[in-house]
């Protein structure tokens, strides 16, 4: 085994420099607008590099700060979806985590500084994902995975091993490349280095375009969405039922206006009409009648108001005036659960044809172990009826889209304040337009129903589980070198 010895004469400006670049990387890279996505490539480089020339705890507080500033870029969006203590919590752990896994890869590296401890990064960093994804209340919120989404080939991997893959990915090439230049100052050789990433990219990208290149078939309707002037729920929450019946009333007129266009399916957002006891089966009635009459199937977000709780559901209503589906939200925002929202307990699949069509709303897209339910059930279609948060609307609407990858089906969604998109089963945008401005606003697109069963629907969570393996196995490999190996120093 190589006992390695660290130089410590890196100068000082060459750390802030590399600071400076993979904190710069990492804030328009994590951006919520997703236009920079491929920064997130070149972000980790800087600091896994110099990582290799300091202390430890040089090294911690380098990437601990890099990353911080990386997700300053979310901060303003977390103030308003958190209380000002969470956001400010939220802000620093990730950026804490980050630090330690870039000094447990390091000390390996410096053990054993071969082309094999280029997985060290990636793996510790999606072992940290997977944890994340099972503990956090928002779900897969956090992932480096969503700034890929704007490039197709790239997400394709989801397919086979959920959105891990992709964080691994976007780890596995920096970490390769920073290893890379150390060992070429090292003078040792990077061939096989050079190979793997080779290999690695040159796999992701071919399956990507292979499966980009498979038609779309299936058959295609015409969907219509939409949203209604936000200043129209100014007092509709104060148990005005007035307001609440027109409130319906102008969604009815938007359904109407779409049929005329030939549409066949209209998804209205999340929570766009409210009903209670005493008007649900009028409001109900009223949305059947205009289903029979234009010949159209009607989905619609609806807030159940009961005395001191609430319910947040959606109603499918055949184009026969049948309520077919009458989906209750499993994963609530922080908010809901204050406002005193109680969550439903299962998915929604229906079948108002001859293939299985799922119902989920918003935030549950934020889960993908949840979805992975709705995935081995071989839905053609899933409607997401949504509600963002102006900010989030690009970012919610990705992570959404990316469920579509995992389980090979298409997706109409619609969100209040946020994006309004259709996608086929491969995550490419078919149509999309946008609400954010809360005015009224109304998208037309074909819609074309197929099922494809991925490997991901199939096996579920096979990549998290075997990087946490891998993780565990070289946290112990770490723990033997300092039991049994006292004479390389622990400040490498």
């Amino acid at each position: 085994m190589m006992k390695s010895k660290v130089s410590l004469s890196v100068s000082h400006s060459l750390k802030i420099f590399s600071v400076l670049i993979s904190g710069i990387c990492f804030y328009f890279g994590n951006s919520l607008s997703g236009n920079y996505g491929w920064l997130i490539w070149i972000a980790p480089i800087p600091i896994l590099y110099i990582s290799l020339f300091v202390k430890p705890g040089q090294a911690f507080l380098l990437a601990f700060v890099a990353y911080l500033i990386g997700r300053l870029s979310w901060l303003s969006y977390l103030l308003i979806v958190l209380p000002l203590p969470l956001a400010i919590i939220s802000t620093l752990i990730l950026p804490f985590i980050f630090a330690l896994i870039v000094i447990g890869a390091r000390r390996i590296v410096i053990i054993l500084p071969y082309w094999f401890s280029s997985f060290v990064f990636p793996i510790f960093f999606t072992t940290f994902e997977y944890i994340l994804f099972i503990f956090s209340r928002d779900g897969t919120a956090s992932s480096i995975a969503y700034t890929q989404c704007n490039y197709l080939p790239v997400i394709q991997i989801a397919s086979i091993t959920g959105i891990l893959g992709i964080s691994f990915l976007i780890t596995f090439v920096p970490s390769a490349f920073a290893l890379s230049i150390f060992l070429i100052q090292k003078k040792k050789s990077i061939g096989m280095l050079t190979g793997l990433i080779i290999l690695v990219l040159s796999a992701t990208f071919i399956y990507g375009f292979v499966r980009l290149s498979k038609p779309v078939l299936g058959n295609t309707v015409l969907l219509g969405m939409a949203t209604i002037d936000e200043v129209a729920y100014k007092g509709v929450y104060q148990n005005d039922t007035t307001r609440e019946i027109q409130l319906t009333d102008l969604y009815l007129q938007e359904v109407s206006k779409l049929a005329d266009h030939g549409v066949k399916i209209v998804l209205l957002p999340e929570k766009a009409i409210i009903v209670r006891d005493t008007n649900i089966n009028l409001i109900l009635q009223e949305f059947s009648h205009l289903a029979i009459n234009k010949n159209i199937r009607i989905i619609v977000g609806v807030t159940k108001q009961k005395t001191g709780y609430y319910f947040n559901n959606t109603w499918v209503i055949s184009d026969q005036g049948k309520l077919i589906a009458d989906y209750q939200k499993v994963n609530l925002f922080e908010g809901e659960v204050l406002d005193g929202c109680r969550p439903g307990n299962k998915i929604e699949i229906f079948r108002a044809d001859t293939q299985n069509e799922g119902v989920a709303i918003c935030k549950d897209l934020d889960f993908q172990k949840y979805i992975l339910n709705y995935s081995r059930k071989n839905p053609a279609v899933l409607y997401v009826p949504a509600w963002d948060f102006i900010k989030d609307g690009w970012l919610h609407s990705r992570m959404a889209i990316l469920r579509s990858v995992e389980g090979g089906f298409a997706m109409a969604r619609n969100a209040r304040q946020g994006r309004l998109t259709i996608n086929d089963w491969r995550g490419k945008i078919i149509t999309e337009t946008n609400s954010e401005s809360g005015a009224n606003t109304s998208l037309i697109g074909d819609l074309t129903f197929s099922t494809h069963p991925t490997i991901y629907s199939k096996t579920g969570d096979w990549f998290g589980i075997l990087n946490l393996l891998a993780s565990l196995g070289l946290i112990i490999f770490m723990v033997l070198i300092i039991l049994f190996h006292p004479r390389i120093p622990l400040n490498i």
